[in-house]
């Protein structure tokens, strides 16, 4: 698509050059001579004149423009204002109509036919035809910056470039203010699937960042695309210290920033809409604010340290680049060498030494500003448990003799025993699950509001994820190997049973009356032979009540 700002500025200003500079100093001494010299000042303007080949006019121009200030700049070439128009009225409107017509569309056509398209316009008009840079000079004139871009963009982007962006992201404490976002990693990881394969992907990186001191608080690698879970292990490695998690990894550096943020910005993504981030923010006092769309900027500090990050990780073998352009054919699938947990140990130390890098624009040190700026304020000290447990994806099930039902798989435990005669009087339970080990899910206990964990039913508890248990279902209803046409084949067949084996209504009326009604005719007909009517009427007895004794 043609740019559409390639007409919006104006004709620039004229500007000085070396050569406009020392002409300008030159007329500045010859122009000193003559205020500051002794005698007829005729005879110095004509000498000053004669020198630079200017007429007596243009002096006694030149020294009124530099008696006031007695400044270079003063005579220095002047830009020119709107020139006058030379072409007439009537082409001034069909050049307006035209290119409001044809040129400031979605399409977004190029000027060229446009221009033929207006001096055709002239021609039949009689009148006489403007050139390509006249129908060019009438578009800054005709239509503004933000009107191009509208009309002729559908990228929102392009109308964002011309809008200003004040304020400033600013806080005074540490975790006043932290921002949390996601990305996919610039480099690819390799990963051995049950000796069966070798898998080759890129993880996403999710971070929370401190706005006041530029720290990083915690951060996910995850192999799924962000999902609550990644958002659940993120907040927890922020809010809880983090010295058992590096010593279970073998990184012997240190990371102090830890705690609770106040507030938290964040997009609008799915994951942090959710009912499970919204409750576990509220349980710890998390305040949300939401960026609004189309305002990367809101985020500009998290935005950065992923860049910062992504460059970091673009060095390593396996890199993908920021672009087709910068990958050059370089074969990243067949150069990652990383594997999953090498790759998440890189990203740590790569964290690590933004830390403790000092900022080349402010000169700070995010760990010293974190030393300094929190040593003030206690922090408290969570629980990693109790934080993931918060943040993990949530639903609500209803209480059944055989306990709960989840993912098609049955959970039972003691203590949900007892609950099951008081099943009608409550409520749903609140459970909370952790995709990555579905051996087990936890239930908040109606009476203390704690979560419990509670087993299978089966007795299972080897460790399966939702992605694995997933996976294996789906491999098993293939494995029935009924098409849809063989799952209603015999349905169809008692169908077709049922439609022709059923009689008419008039066939099943006529058998009703053969049965009913012919032998009853006959009665009547032997009996209207031999007996008359009154005494058949006087032969019939009377039905009576049965008596019972007592």
């Amino acid at each position: 698509m043609p740019n559409p700002f390639q007409y919006c500025r104006s004709t620039p200003a004229r500007e000085s050059t070396e050569a406009d500079w020392a002409a300008a100093r030159r007329l500045a001494d010859q122009l000193d001579r003559i205020l500051e010299g002794y005698g007829s000042r005729k005879s110095a303007i004509d000498r000053a004149a004669a020198e630079l080949r200017l007429s007596s006019r243009q002096i006694y121009n030149l020294l009124a423009r530099y008696r006031t200030d007695r400044t270079v700049t003063a005579l220095l070439p002047r830009t020119s204002g709107p020139r006058r128009k030379r072409i007439s009225a009537d082409v001034e409107a069909i050049v307006a109509r035209t290119l409001q017509e044809q040129w400031l569309t979605l399409e977004a056509p190029p000027l060229a036919p446009v221009v033929a398209e207006i001096r055709a316009r002239c021609e039949e008009a009689g009148l006489s035809q403007p050139s390509y840079v006249t129908v060019a000079r009438r578009i800054p004139e005709l239509f503004s910056a933000e009107t191009i871009a509208r009309k002729r963009s559908a990228n929102p982007k392009h109308l964002l470039r011309l809008k200003p962006r004040p304020g400033y992201i600013h806080a005074t404490n540490p975790l006043d203010v932290c921002q949390i976002d996601h990305t996919p990693t610039d480099v690819n990881f390799v990963e051995v699937i049950d000796g069966a394969g070798v898998f080759v992907g890129r993880a996403y990186l999710t971070l929370v960042t401190d706005v006041a001191t530029r720290a990083i608080l915690g951060f996910c690698l995850s192999l799924e695309k962000p999902s609550v879970l990644s958002v659940a292990l993120c907040l927890a490695q922020a809010i809880c210290p983090k010295d058992g998690w590096l010593a279970s990894r073998d990184i012997r550096h240190d990371w102090p920033m830890y705690g609770r943020p106040r507030l938290l910005v964040a997009d609008s993504a799915m994951e942090f809409k959710g009912h499970a981030f919204q409750r576990g923010c509220d349980e710890y006092g998390i305040r949300i604010r939401y960026r609004d769309r189309a305002r990367v900027h809101h985020g500009g500090v998290v935005e950065r340290l992923l860049g910062k990050l992504n460059g970091v990780l673009a060095t390593l073998p396996g890199t993908t680049k920021r672009s087709v352009a910068a990958r050059d054919e370089y074969p990243a699938e067949h150069r990652a060498r990383l594997s999953f947990s090498e790759l998440e140990r890189c990203v740590v130390l790569a964290i690590l030494d933004h830390n403790r890098h000092q900022n080349p624009k402010t000169l700070n040190i995010p760990v010293k500003e974190w030393e300094q700026r929190a040593s003030g304020h206690p922090h408290i000290i969570d629980d990693q448990h109790h934080v993931l447990l918060s943040f993990l994806p949530a639903g609500q099930r209803q209480l059944s003799p055989q306990g709960i039902s989840l993912f098609a798989l049955h959970y039972y435990s003691s203590w949900i025993g007892r609950l099951v005669p008081e099943r009608d009087r409550l409520s749903k339970l609140e459970v909370r699950y952790d995709p990555r080990n579905i051996s087990q899910i936890f239930v908040r206990d109606p009476e203390t509001q704690v979560f419990r964990a509670v087993e299978r039913r089966d007795g299972v508890v080897a460790s399966i994820t939702l992605w694995e248990h997933r996976a294996e279902r789906a491999r098993r209803r293939d494995l029935s190997g009924r098409s849809s046409v063989e799952i209603v084949s015999l349905r169809r067949e008692m169908t077709t049973i049922a439609n022709t084996a059923g009689l008419s209504k008039r066939r099943l009326r006529n058998a009703a009356r053969g049965i009913y009604a012919a032998p009853a005719e006959k009665r009547m007909a032997e009996t209207s032979e031999s007996v008359p009517i009154q005494t058949i009427q006087q032969e019939r007895p009377k039905a009576r009540l049965q008596v019972e004794d007592w």
